[in-house]
Order: structure tokens, then sequence, then C-alpha cells
């Protein structure tokens, strides 16, 4: 090769000693480009990385305490299973279940008709009674204060008594 390159001028050597240059400093500022864009990115993830640390320590934290409060409730739990004694555990089921029957729905409505009518009438009997002892009137409904009249009237006639005349006791 160096016999092909001794028979090129020196003008031909420099023009082709320039476009090997040109060539490699094409690639390297391309090189240096793409460099660049890189670093670029990797500032803007390094500023995001910066922005998310703290919301994602908080959250691995509250992570890490749930499920260590998690286990130590299931260690608490485990615990008072052991300790509680099988037959405990078989009397809180018993309990549980319902041994005794409910009663029909139609026996249940029947008794709360029942329980409404009885309440509704000795609603009404105490409000008659309260209005009458208000209003100074008798059980029956006849005015209290009327009572004298009436036992003084007893031995009156009819006849009297439509004339308006009044006895006196002594005969007529």
């Amino acid at each position: 090769m160096s016999t092909a390159d001794d028979k090129k001028s020196p003008d031909d050597q420099m023009e082709l000693l320039e476009r090997r240059a040109k060539v490699v400093r094409s690639r390297l500022l391309r090189a240096v480009d793409a460099l660049d864009a890189r670093r670029h990115q990797v500032v803007e993830v390094g500023e995001t990385a910066k922005k998310l640390a703290v919301p994602a320590a908080v959250a691995v934290t509250g992570i890490a305490i749930l499920f260590g409060a998690s286990a130590f409730a299931f260690g608490m739990a485990m615990k008072t299973r052991r300790r509680r004694s099988l037959v405990d555990r078989a009397a809180e089921a018993i309990r549980e279940l319902e041994l005794v029957p409910r009663p029909s729905l139609t026996k249940q409505l029947l008794e709360k008709a029942a329980i409404t009518a009885v309440s509704l009438a000795t609603t009404e009997l105490a409000r008659r009674g309260i209005q009458n002892l208000i209003d100074g009137r008798l059980l029956d409904g006849r005015l209290a204060v009327g009572r004298a009249l009436d036992a003084h009237h007893v031995d009156l006639g009819e006849g009297d008594r439509a004339s308006g005349m009044i006895r006196t006791g002594t005969p007529s």
C-alpha cells in the first residue's frame, strides 16, 4: 500500500487526510451529541427520582406499618384462641345457633296487631279520663257538680219537677 500512497501527490494525500478527519470529526460530534442527550435524560430522571423519593418512602413505610400491625393482630388472635378452651369455643358456637324456632310471620303480625289495639284502647281511656278530670266530669261523662243537685232532687216527683216547684217536705 505504501507504493500506492507514494504515487499520489501531496495535495491528494492532504485531501484524503482532510476527508478522513471530517469523517472522524462528524462521528465524534455525533457521539458527543448522543452523550449530551443521554446526560439530559439522566438529569431529568434524577430530578423525577428526587421528587418521588419522599412519597415512595412514605408509601413503603405505610405498607411496612400495615404489615407489622396485621402480623401483631394475627399473633394476638392466635394467642387468644389457644388460651380459650375447647369447651368455651363449643359453648359459644352453640349459643350462636338458633335452637328455638322463630314464630311464623302470621303469628308475629297478629301479636303486633293485638298489642297495637290494646295500646290504642288504653291510650284513649287514659286521655278521656284525664279530659274528664280536667273538665270536672265523672267517668260516665256527667258533671261532678250536678251530683249534689241530683241527690237533692231525688225526692221530687215527676209532676213537680215539670212545673218547677220544689217540694219542701210538708204535704201540700
